[in-house]
């Protein structure tokens, strides 16, 4: 049966989200569980099984595919703790200490088989140090990427007293990110080999990046894991390429100045059967937005930056903003450049449709740049909109339109103010002359929508037309100082380029008035079927597509979710995960193979 998916950045690259939809059933986060609901017929929904987690293990995203349930969530991993402690000496006089806190956290992946939903089965687990940072699948492979902070602090300490009395030693297990697998070494948990390791010269910080690669249809096979010790914050994913951006916030002496002026490092892998192999690096001016930022092309990488320049000259300074876009080959090399656009403003949404390049800047009007990337090596502005507002998120309605989700503003004696939500349909057939087609303002002041930071809230069906997303809406009453909430939901709409916007629903899950009731905040809407699902925490309800009436709903039980140690000494088994802190567990020691050795990359 048809039904929405996921809104994706690039189609055929999956991403997890806290919803997921497949056969006619809904797989939900809710209170630290997941809960498996037969939705279609909406007139027969019921909770079919609900998967619980023992040993701190907290459910963040959700994947599903071929009768596999992916699950990504993070957790804490208790240990014994430990003071400041000198690790080496000078002289006589200890010169470096290293301080390890009383645990971890930790990114994990359970993969269930839910060829039976009423009954899934736990059929393997990956997990390493680290907090989450994203994760993607493409067909039958899967990637999880995780960021680990080592577990050590650097200070100058002169205590030979101290040095003597705790005899420290810098060992694998206070060091180097833990891994578990439980398709290998008999799912042990064991530090990560060396030769696994790899780091970057001049990295921009000494933390981890790990990543872990399987494939859903060979799940008794060893996982990939390798570290990367060279920081990393932002992830973009091809179908054949993982690019992960590191910003470097340098500041440079010149002479009688000093130059801030934060560049990016952005480092490149090949994906190919659930391996991840570094390929190239490079670097570019300015700093990252988001991951919609980046975009591959036809061999070419193409990223947007907003460049922060600070200078000091004795007691003067001077600050400067502008934004930039680029083109790198295959190689990581600088192929083309458009540099210093809109200067004084920053950027706060790009996109990227084949052989152009979209970007929203913003300080008192929303200009949308049209750029030409058809010529990597010559990018080039093909046209420019100013109006007011902004928008957060561009989404592609085809190819000659878009859509834009952000905030209306306008100007006041005390400057340019936000006012409510605004959405609007850009037409950019001439790309000389883009104009705005069509715009609609929701509510006040502080009204809002996840979409702007998170567009996976988006439900958008070109074919139908139908586009709907959650929303929070003040009003401003007259006299009124300050904007009030009146309305917490779901907005449905018709979008077409004759029409433009027209509302076709306003759903809620609130009772009678507004109140502020988290459990009921509306935070996704999907569709199988002839039928529309939204859903918050506390309730699953359906609505006919055809008239939007209500068919159905289902009122989720709140369990809140509690604190465990589980210690399962009594049988051998080490728990990965632990919460609370005071839940102590131990590591068993590894012996140092003199071959295994970590790879410098150049």
């Amino acid at each position: 049966m048809e039904h929405s998916e996921t809104n994706v950045q690039v189609a055929g690259v999956d991403q997890g989200d806290s919803v997921k939809t497949a056969d006619r059933h809904i797989y939900q986060i809710q209170d630290g569980q997941i809960r498996i609901v037969r939705a279609f017929p909406a007139t027969n929904m019921a909770v079919v099984a609900s998967i619980k987690f023992d040993g701190g293990f907290f459910p963040a995203e959700l994947y599903v595919h071929n009768g596999l349930l992916v699950v990504i969530g993070t957790g804490w991993f208790a240990d014994d703790a430990s003071d400041s402690v000198p690790v080496m000496s000078v002289n006589g006089r200890a010169k470096l200490s290293i301080w390890a806190p009383s645990g971890e956290s930790r990114t994990m992946a359970k993969v269930y088989d839910i060829s039976d939903r009423t009954a899934p089965v736990l059929k393997r687990e990956i997990g390493f140090s680290g907090d989450y940072l994203s994760s993607r699948r493409i067909g039958d492979d899967f990637y999880l990427i995780g960021r680990k902070y080592p577990n050590y602090f650097m200070s100058n300490f002169a205590d030979p007293a101290t040095f003597r009395k705790h005899k420290p030693q810098m060992t694998r297990n206070n060091l180097l990110p833990q891994i578990i697998d439980s398709a290998a070494h008999n799912g042990s948990e064991r530090p990560l080999p060396i030769k696994d390791l790899y780091f970057f010269p001049r990295f921009v910080e000494p933390d981890y990046v790990v990543v872990a690669g399987f494939r859903l249809d060979a799940l008794d096979e060893e996982a990939n894991i390798k570290a990367f010790l060279g920081s990393g914050d932002i992830v973009y994913a091809s179908k054949d390429n993982l690019y992960l951006s590191a910003a470097d916030y340098n500041t440079n002496p010149n002479g009688s100045q000093t130059v801030s002026a934060p560049t990016t490092h952005v480092y490149k892998f090949a994906l190919a059967d659930g391996s991840v192999d570094f390929s190239k690096a490079g670097e570019i001016p300015g700093t990252v937005l988001n991951s919609y930022s980046m975009d591959e092309h036809e061999g070419y990488f193409r990223i947007a930056t907003t460049t922060d320049q600070w200078t000091q000259s004795g007691d003067n300074h001077l600050w400067k903003t502008w934004n930039n876009l680029y083109t790198l080959d295959k190689d990581m090399n600088i192929a083309g450049r458009l540099e210093h656009l809109a200067e004084g403003e920053r950027i706060y949404s790009a996109r990227f449709m084949g052989a152009r390049g979209y970007l929203v800047t913003f300080q008192q009007i929303d200009p949308l740049f049209v750029i030409d990337l058809a010529s990597p090596e010559s990018p080039k502005v093909l046209g420019e909109l100013k109006i007011p507002g902004f928008s957060n998120y561009l989404h592609p309605y085809d190819d000659t339109h878009l859509l834009g989700f952000g905030q209306d503003t306008e100007e006041t004696v005390n400057g340019v103010v936000t006012t409510g939500m605004k959405i609007a349909l850009f037409d950019v057939t001439d790309v000389a002359k883009p104009s705005q087609m069509h715009s609609l303002t929701i509510g006040a002041q502080g009204t809002y929508s996840p979409v702007q930071w998170d567009p996976k809230a988006l439900l958008f069906n070109k074919k139908t037309g139908l586009l709907g997303f959650p929303v929070s809406i003040t009003q401003q009453s007259d006299g009124a100082e300050w904007p009030v909430n009146v309305f917490q939901g779901a907005l449905v709409y018709r979008v077409s380029l004759a029409q433009g916007f027209q509302e076709r629903a306003k759903i809620t899950h609130m009772p009678d008035g507004f109140n502020y009731d988290w459990q009921r905040y509306v935070q996704r809407l999907l569709t199988i079927g002839n039928q529309l699902y939204t859903l918050s925490p506390a309730r699953i309800q359906a609505n006919r597509l055809s008239n939007f009436n209500l068919t159905g709903s289902l009122d989720m039980p709140f369990e809140p979710t509690p604190d465990y140690c589980t210690t399962l000494a009594g049988d051998g088994v080490k728990p990965l995960l632990l919460m609370p802190m005071d839940c102590p567990i131990s590591v068993d020691p590894i012996l140092v193979d003199p071959t295994d050795k970590p790879t410098v990359i150049n």
